[in-house]
């Protein structure tokens, strides 16, 4: 009777360490996977090198409350080794006078990704485009590649912006919006851009300087439906959350 108790307890001890719970080098593992996920993300895109017509020096932004956002696109078209950019986004094309006639986003149908390898300019005013020859804005900023990842065409912005704003985490790490969305005073008469299957448009997200260090990513929001883009290291001023 002793002999089999003493069996049964080395056959328990044997499943329990077979089975149990992962050690820590299992999970060190399976976070060092995830992040390698996020760094694809982030970088997959680099390989497409942006043309940039002007070569005037550039500079962060600095803020020191909210601010509102402007992302236009500075290209929407084909997958290519080089993109021609513009920072006239009334010359970008993809466009229809139409709402409602393409599929809105969701996070299974487009990505959004901060290129951190590449730097650009900041793109005209909104309300400069028809009134001023092209030049590039003198604020530094990191291309965004948005992708059509489904055989449907997206609708993905009005006039000549794109429904994202930028949000940073704050000392108690909760995401909060730095930004508010661009909104026209009068929407008759505007366009809306449209993303065919597996092209890209690209836009810009503004280097900002500032005192306090912290995680940013983009949010594009169209309907109820929001799409993340992939989170980057970057500063700002705490004012920037009111």
């Amino acid at each position: 009777m002793i002999r089999k108790q003493g069996v049964l307890y080395l056959l328990c001890i044997f499943f329990l360490t077979s089975f149990g719970e992962p050690n820590n080098q299992q999970l060190s593992k399976n976070s060092t996977t995830k992040n390698n996920s996020n760094t694809k993300q982030k970088n997959y895109y680099a390989k497409h090198k942006l043309i940039d017509p002007f070569n005037n020096v550039l500079q962060k932004d600095t803020a020191t409350s909210i601010s509102l956002a402007q992302f236009s696109p500075i290209y929407i078209g084909a997958k290519k080794n080089e993109l021609k950019i513009t920072y006239n986004s009334s010359k970008v094309g993809n466009r229809i006078y139409k709402s409602g006639k393409h599929k809105k986003p969701d996070p299974k149908t487009m990505i959004i990704s901060i290129d951190t390898t590449q730097t650009v300019g900041s793109p005209m005013g909104v309300y400069e485009y028809y009134q001023k020859p092209e030049y590039r804005v003198g604020k530094i900023a990191y291309p965004v590649f948005i992708e059509n990842l489904c055989k449907d065409t997206l609708e993905i912005g009005f006039g000549n912006v794109l429904p994202i704003i930028m949000e940073a985490k704050d000392e108690n790490g909760i995401w909060k919006p730095i930004q508010k969305k661009f909104k026209y005073g009068c929407g008759k008469g505007l366009t809306q851009f449209y993303l065919g299957p597996k092209q890209l448009a690209v836009t810009t997200m503004k280097q900002f300087d500032g005192t306090f260090k912290t995680k940013l990513r983009l949010v594009f929001s169209y309907t109820t439906l929001k799409v993340y883009s992939n989170e980057i290291d970057g500063y700002i001023n705490k004012g920037q959350f009111e």
